[in-house]
């Protein structure tokens, strides 16, 4: 706490400081890759055409996250990967690095010289159609959609005044100021392992899909307890042998933050992102990695004086966000499947091919669509008149869906104007055959958020003497326009319009600034 004194009107302020790494705001940034896999080598066949890909995985090779110009933050980087290709020799690993790719994403509230975090990773792998074939060469063609965490961090430390010396309590008005803080963000990776064992050594493998079931957490003295079920589809091909094969699997993980407390919300975003099968003879070892990216809020808040009737005081303007609050909606998506004879069926690789969010007032409307990859065997072969051993089907069909779906969420507080982020994560599927069709049931939880920025009035000790109008201010290294304008609680913009700048315009070292600092005073 410190005291500062205006000669002019003699007044006494009480001040502190409030220090708070501000959550501007966060957002998931979801786009496709089309990756082209070419191959010289001769394919291993299964009536004539080549085995599909086996096992593929990509993960993130780099990422660079800035803010490019007001309101807009600029994503750089690039993705590696890997897939099984099953050749007339065996399978083989076929390696890619350096797919780039570049987003620049509208992200208001953001503004040079804040900080921006971020973490990618894999959320949806699914390949395409049968390869293409031509003199020699096989085409396979892989769709692999990125997701992109992205936060920005207004770290901000404003001398404002609690009290006030001689001033009767009537002439003092006073309110609280109340910002979401960024306590931190960490990601953990989990690898879960499995043992499969055939009669005969598998001659295909490839992993269909993962989800995870009854996810919780726990939050102790400075670290985040995890735990979860994790459920995947595989489908084996060993000797005569071949199906689908589910394993549930129990897994534990834990994450630390050194200022967790009581006061702190913790948002996790688990995701299985690939997984990688060894043979070993007769045996299979089964590795799935699952990525739980973890963010920790809290809200900071503070009594100030806003406002002191009939003294000469000066003012600043802040502008911070409020957290609205969270609102959890577990779905039922039902689709009919219709399949021209029993089938037995496996859920393959899900994605969100677009998602709408519409904040009113008290609720949120959202409308999106769901890609999903489905995988189906016939029956028993024999059911259905096949006589010759070359007719029945070895590898699984492929059949690629669309599912729409809706839902109206209630959160009070929410408006038009309110910011708002979802996540959609689909926890299980079940398949029930009805006299014609199947069902496929999809049970998903839809988590949005929404928050919105309030302005706050907050009398701070003046800089320089009352009255002044301008002051002239070398730049330092390291200075940004936000920067400066901090220190003088001006406004970015102020500054920018007063010295012909663009508000993300770059500093050198001993530039010459004009500080308007009555924007600001009263």
């Amino acid at each position: 706490m410190g005291r500062s004194t205006s000669k002019r009107d003699q007044i006494e302020l009480l001040t502190t400081n409030f220090s708070c790494r501000t959550l501007v705001g966060e957002t998931i940034l979801r786009f496709l890759l089309v990756k082209d896999l070419l191959i010289e080598e001769e394919p291993a066949r299964e009536k004539g055409r080549p085995l599909p890909l086996g096992d593929v995985a990509a993960w993130i090779g780099s990422l660079d996250v800035s803010i490019d110009a007001r309101d807009r933050v600029k994503v750089l980087g690039s993705v590696e990967g890997k897939a099984v290709f099953y050749s007339s020799t065996g399978p083989v690993d076929e390696i890619w690095q350096g797919e780039e790719f570049r987003k620049d994403v509208d992200f208001p509230g953001a503004l040079p010289g804040m900080e921006v975090n971020s973490h990618g990773r894999i959320s949806f792998i699914a390949e395409g159609n049968s390869p293409l074939e031509a003199e020699g060469k096989l085409l396979y063609q892989l769709k692999i959609e990125v997701e992109v965490f992205l936060s920005i961090i207004d770290p901000q430390q404003v001398e404002v005044a609690i009290g006030v010396k001689d001033i009767s309590p009537e002439k003092v008005s006073r309110r609280i100021i109340a910002a979401e803080e960024l306590v931190g963000e960490d990601v953990v990776s989990v690898p879960v392992t499995e043992e499969f064992a055939f009669e005969e050594e598998p001659w295909y493998i490839k992993f269909l899909r993962g989800y995870i079931k009854d996810f919780s957490w726990e939050q102790g003295k400075e670290v985040v307890n995890l735990k979860g079920e994790l459920v995947t589809v595989s489908y084996f091909c060993a000797g005569s042998e071949r199906g689908f094969k589910e394993k549930r699997r129990q897994f534990t993980a834990q994450a630390s933050f050194s200022q967790l407390g009581k006061d702190c919300q913790v948002n996790p975003f688990p995701r299985v992102v690939y997984a990688v099968n060894e043979v070993h003879g007769k045996n299979v070892q089964q590795t799935v990695f699952i990525d739980i990216f973890l963010r920790v809020t809290r809200t900071v808040q503070q009594e100030v004086i806003s406002d002191i009737q009939g003294a000469n005081v000066k003012k600043e303007y802040m502008l911070l966000p409020k957290q609205l609050g969270t609102v959890k909606e577990s779905l039922e998506l039902v689709q009919k499947l219709s399949l021209p004879y029993p089938r037995q069926v496996a859920s393959g690789p899900y994605r969100l091919l677009n998602l709408e969010l519409e904040p009113r007032d008290g609720t949120i409307n959202v409308n999106g669509t769901l890609e999903k990859n489905l995988y189906y065997l016939p029956a028993e072969e024999e059911e259905f008149g096949f006589e010759e051993e070359s007719e029945k089907e070895k590898l699984p069909l492929i059949r690629k869906m669309e599912e729409d779906f809706q839902c109206t969420l209630y959160l009070p507080g929410v408006g038009v104007e309110s910011e708002v982020t979802a996540y959609l994560s689909v926890n299980a599927s079940e398949f029930a055959p009805t006299e014609n069709d199947t069902l496929q049931i999809n049970h998903a939880m839809l988590e949005v958020k929404a928050r919105t920025r309030q302005e706050f009035s907050v009398i701070v000790p003046y800089r320089v003497a009352p009255g002044t109008s301008i002051v002239i201010y070398a730049a330092k290294r390291g200075d940004t326009l936000l920067k400066v304008a901090r220190s003088y609680g001006v406004k970015p913009l102020a500054i920018a319009e007063a010295n012909g700048l663009e508000e993300d315009a770059p500093l050198d070292v001993g530039q010459k600034l004009l500080i308007p600092l009555m924007f600001c005073s009263e």
